[in-house]
């Protein structure tokens, strides 16, 4: 049976006009993104015009300068097309009634722009979204637990790693601290760090005070000072991470670390160290590619990955734009998890500036009442030579004249996987007595480093790798060279092959020469299985790994086996990515041979969870890395759960609310604009949560209050009639007079007169006004309502006979 209206909401009865052409406003939709809205005109027989301008404007990014060129012409002194005229253009668009948008099926590939692989494209919450403002008043607490076992010591105290951070407007405040034996002996709450932030992101600019780490270049090894300081610098960094670089050839570790050794994705060897300084060059690793990193996990659980390379980033100022750093206080003396600090003052500052396209001229210096240095590094671009060098040198003075210096040089050329070449040369040398601020006790000998590697393509499939490093030590230290070359095939997307051949003359064989092969297999579930053999140490490895990601419920492992001369190792680990909290477990077992394995036993258990709390709204999460958002249901949701994910895909998520609060989405970047998407658990039909989605460019450890849902949750749903026949493809306005706050929205019916409206709240009347026919009608909301208001038909015609 038809709804009817009553005569009081008619505004008049004149007979029913027939349709006119309408004109609206629709987005723009390509491989489900929002491009932005296109002026739209229906004919009384319901075929689609678009507007020119608005069209040529929005889909204006899709197109090369050959597709804009080809569109323009088509476009040429008309005001509206069709999608058959655009459809001789081979650019293919059309209206989508049902759900009231311009879909772009398909462009011709000579029309589209070149892309990049690994380049996000713009989303929907970038193109239609405002950015969400972060909250006043932002906290949060990382809570990492270390449990630790080992055959020999038996169970360890537990540990429990602090790092937490609140906002107020503009400042930060962070807090890093340890409940720990493993620094001193002492089983006692270690202070890390506490710092002060305040940031000038137009500016690209940092005013911090407290405990500090300040970045320089690679030569002059990061100093702890206790302090103030100012920044600039486009790269936003974090200076509490678990390993700290210092210099090319030196890593700090400020707790007992994980350190996995991967190369070309795959995990090659790992070690477990302490806390203390580690020199590169020392390690045994004779690696045969250039794609080496270092991944690190601390006690906290801290992860931190680092390239093994030599270079400072090259030509990363444009042309007049300057970098800067300028600190004053006191400096530690020690290198422990807790800084001690000296009465001695210290000043450490570096300049940095764009002279030329081809050109980075800095410097910096480091200035104490017991050692005096200055630093000078150059970037250039010749014209007359391809490639890059970088220069860096630095003179000390302290107890004696040191002085270091290093020269680097690399090229890579060609397009493509087939034809790629790259060669990089390194020399590095620091004299004795050349020392740092940072620095407790100057080197007593001489150091020299050449590093070069080279590397070609012969096909997409196969590639060799070739590499040479020596070293040269004074103080009576032996010389040290290693060299390598090897051949990489790859059989398929899944299976790779290595062969080579190596030589060195380090402690670690008796012989100079030797072989490798390797093999990498990647199948199912992300799982990778890797495998090689060094015949130069007699050094069998084999791993098996899959790596878990950020979604609730994920898992992953590592297994790994080596067996060398003298020692057989094997490792086990397990990840799980909870809501609440994530997890790890870790054997490790060695011994003198593959019999005794087990002589060694031990074993650890990380957890890690935290609390958070923006404007009034708290939950408990994951740990969170910089910025985070708290996303809450609202009321009118009845209990019902949120889930929130950078995507949502594939049921997939983040986090969930529950008994211990609103979903934590933990993994949020500052500066760097994203979204944020979320849903309702078993929602009622019809309840409209708005986009689904916000955008967000946090600013540092900063935090957001997400409320999921509002007091206008309801759609309705109805047909409009007259006389019994549907009245199509007509416009109008929607307005109320009770619901305070409500904004004006756009209606309108399809081809079969049905319209839809979102946005309503229960219990309150909205006025439609149809302009084309110059009536108006009320729909009033029932006050109980779950989310979808099920007019039918409505004729307007009805009430009036």
């Amino acid at each position: 049976m038809a709804w009817q209206l009553s005569p009081v909401q008619i505004a008049q009865v004149d007979p029913i006009p027939q349709p006119r052409r309408i004109s609206f406003s629709v987005p723009l939709i390509y491989d489900r993104r929002v491009l932005g809205d296109v002026m739209l005109e229906l004919k009384p027989d319901g075929e689609p015009l678009f507007e020119t301008a608005s069209l040529q404007q929005q889909i204006a990014p899709l197109l090369n300068e050959d597709g804009k060129q080809r569109l323009a012409e088509a476009l040429d002194g008309r005001t509206f097309v069709t999608s058959n005229d655009l459809s001789a253009t081979q650019i293919e668009i059309r209206f989508d009634q049902t759900r009231l948008e311009i879909v772009v099926d398909r462009i011709k590939g000579e029309y589209r722009p070149t892309g990049t692989l690994g380049q996000a494209l713009p989303n929907r919450s970038q193109l239609t979204l405002p950015t969400s403002e972060p909250a006043n008043f932002s906290a949060y607490m990382n809570f990492n637990t270390n449990l630790e076992y080992s055959e020999r010591d038996g169970a360890q105290k537990p540990e429990v790693f602090i790092f937490g951070a609140a906002r107020f407007q503009n400042v930060v405040l962070e807090v890093d601290g340890a409940l720990s034996d493993q620094f001193e002996g002492q089983y006692k709450f270690y202070r890390r760090s506490v710092r002060a932030v305040y940031d000038q992101p137009e500016q690209y600019r940092r005013f911090s005070a407290g405990d500090l780490r300040l970045s320089s270049i690679p030569l002059l090894r990061t100093p702890f000072i206790g302090g103030v300081a100012v920044e600039k610098s486009r790269q936003i960094f974090n200076p509490f991470q678990p390993i700290t670089r210092l210099g090319g050839r030196e890593v700090f570790l400020d707790s007992r670390s994980t350190v996995d050794v991967l190369i070309n994705g795959g995990q090659y060897q790992t070690f477990e160290l302490d806390a203390g300084r580690y020199d590169l060059a020392n390690l045994p690793l004779q690696v045969g590619s250039n794609d080496v990193q270092l991944r690190i996990r601390d006690s906290a659980g801290r992860e931190q990955t680092i390239d093994l390379d030599y270079f400072f980033e090259p030509l990363d100022l444009e042309v007049g734009e300057e970098e800067y750093t300028a600190g004053i206080g006191v400096i530690a003396r020690n290198l422990s998890f807790e800084p001690s600090y000296s009465d001695d003052p210290v000043f450490t500052g570096s300049y940095r500036r764009g002279i030329s396209e081809n050109l980075v001229l800095g410097g910096a210096t480091q200035i104490s009442e017991a050692l005096q240095l200055i630093a000078g590094e150059m970037t250039i671009v010749p014209q007359i030579v391809p490639g890059v060098f970088d220069v860096q040198a630095a003179v000390s003075r302290g107890g004696g004249t040191g002085f270091a210096a290093r020269a680097g040089y690399r090229i890579r050329t060609g397009n493509s996987f087939s034809n790629r070449k790259q060669f990089s040369l390194t020399v590095d040398y620091e004299s004795a007595n050349y020392q740092t601020v940072g620095d407790i006790i100057p080197s007593s000998f001489n150091l020299l480093t050449l590093s070069a590697s080279y590397t070609q393509s012969f096909t997409e499939r196969t590639y060799a790798s070739t590499g040479l490093n020596h070293s040269r030590r004074g103080g009576g230290l032996a010389d040290r060279t290693s060299a390598y070359l090897d051949i990489i095939h790859r059989l398929n997307d899944r299976l790779r092959l290595t062969a080579g051949i190596e030589y060195g003359d380090d402690d670690f064989s008796n012989d100079n020469f030797g072989v490798r092969i390797g093999i990498s297999y990647v199948f199912g579930g992300d799982h990778r299985v890797n495998a090689d053999y060094r015949s130069r140490t007699a050094t069998t490895r084999a791993t098996v790994s899959r790596g878990s990601d950020n979604g609730v419920g994920s898992i992953g492992y590592d297994l790994s086996f080596s067996d060398s001369q003298g020692q057989t190792s094997a490792d086990a680990s397990l990840d799980y990515v909870g809501n609440r909290f994530q997890a790890r477990a870790s054997v490790f077992t060695d011994g003198n041979n593959l019999g005794n394995i087990a002589d060694e036993p031990r074993a650890r258990l990380q957890f890690g969870t935290s609390i958070a709390f923006a404007d009034g709204a708290f939950g408990v999460g994951r740990p969170i890395s910089d910025s985070f958002a708290i996303v809450k249901p609202h009321p009118s949701l009845k209990g019902r759960n949120v889930i929130s994910g950078r995507s949502l895909s594939d049921n997939e998520y983040s986090a969930r609310s529950g008994a211990l609060g609103a979903a934590v989405q933990s993994d949020l970047s500052s500066y760097s604009g994203q979204s944020v998407q979320f849903d309702v658990d078993s929602l009622e039909p019809g309840y409209d949560i708005g986009d689904g989605v916000v955008y967000v460019d946090p600013a540092f450890h900063s935090g957001y209050k997400v409320i999921v849902g509002n007091d206008r949750y309801v759609s309705a749903l109805g047909t409009l009639l007259a006389d019994g026949l549907p009245v199509m493809l007509v416009s109008g306005k929607i307005t109320s007079e009770d619901d305070d706050g409500f904004e004006p929205m756009p209606f309108f019916t399809n081809s079969i007169g049905r319209f839809g409206i979102v946005g309503l709240a229960p219990g309150k009347s909205y006025q439609v006004t149809v302009d084309s026919l110059g009536r108006m009608f009320t729909i009033t909301v029932p006050a109980e309502n779950d989310g979808l208001f099920r007019i039918g038909e409505l004729d307007l015609n009805a009430e009036s006979e």
